[in-house]
């Protein structure tokens, strides 16, 4: 039960700006990213069970929340060494693709939408409520981040967008306050921008504790975007193909120290770490 413990001592105080309205447009990505990813500080490798880790978050020890695509288990893992500390079942089988530490839980994503709310109950029970989006399995939700300045949870969709959209990639909001999905879009991803050789399809978000960007991987072109708070896309940068197998969980801790996951296709998943810009 130690690790669903984390989730109330969360720190609902960090220092974040309050992003504007997303607007749902993109600029053209000049800008940067502020991150060495292509010389990571710390690369390593994860054990078998975590070979297809498919989410990440940040606990307040300081650890990281992990989540595979074959069943229903949260793992603490050592940032240091990538062992395994603990794990909690709050599910059977199911392809879970993400999980989020909000102020009172732990959120975890299937592909086809539903989010379970799980946390620990008085007489010490793991406790996983169940909310049914309008999402399916033809939108793939893969990414999931926490927007702790709207209260609300982020999914993106790796296929379908909904609503009969063309020649875009979507991600819509779970409000916490609501528990309901946003009927649009928050913001979209202008596949003529965002598509390479191959198809940017998201697989992972996180959004950024200094500057409310929202950081979005792909795992089929590799590639990592970056979209301003009101929905402009500012960034989109090619991933080394060897460093990056499968691009699958995205995190960042307080300080803006980023850690990227990757599923292992053929070995073993593999996490990344790399130190905030300013470090």
């Amino acid at each position: 039960m130690r690790l669903l413990l984390l989730a109330a001592v969360f720190l609902a105080a960090c220092d974040r700006p309050a992003p504007p309205p997303a607007a749902g447009g993109v600029a053209s990505a000049t800008a940067a990213v502020p991150y060495r990813l292509a010389e990571p500080d710390l690369a390593l490798t994860l054990p078998a069970e975590l070979r297809e880790v498919s989410g990440l978050t940040l606990l307040p020890t300081g650890r990281l929340g992990a989540v595979q695509d074959e069943d229903g288990l949260i793992y603490e893992v050592d940032p240091g060494s990538g062992a395994v500390l603990t794990r909690e079942r709050f599910h059977g089988a199911g392809d879970f693709e993400g999980v989020e530490l909000t102020t009172d839980a732990i959120w975890t994503l299937k592909s086809n939408g539903d989010l379970f709310r799980v946390r620990q109950t008085d007489d010490g029970r793991v406790e996983a409520d169940l909310f049914e989006t309008p999402l399916a399995s033809r939108n793939d939700a893969e990414g999931l981040g926490y927007d702790l300045a709207q209260n609300r949870l982020l999914i993106a969709c790796k296929e379908d967008p909904g609503l009969d959209l063309r020649g875009v990639r979507a991600v819509y909001a779970f409000d916490l306050a609501t528990l309901a999905l946003s009927e649009r879009p928050v913001f979209t991803l202008d596949r003529a921008r965002v598509d390479g050789d191959h198809a940017f399809k998201p697989s992972a978000l996180a959004v950024h504790p200094a500057t409310g960007q929202v950081y979005v991987l792909s795992s089929v072109r590799k590639a990592l975007a970056v979209v301003e708070p009101d929905g402009t896309l500012s960034a989109v940068v090619e991933l080394p193909p060897a460093l990056y197998p499968q691009p699958e969980g995205i995190a960042f801790a307080a300080d803006g120290t980023l850690f990227i996951s990757n599923e292992g296709p053929v070995g073993s998943g593999t996490l990344l770490r790399f130190a905030p810009p300013d470090a």
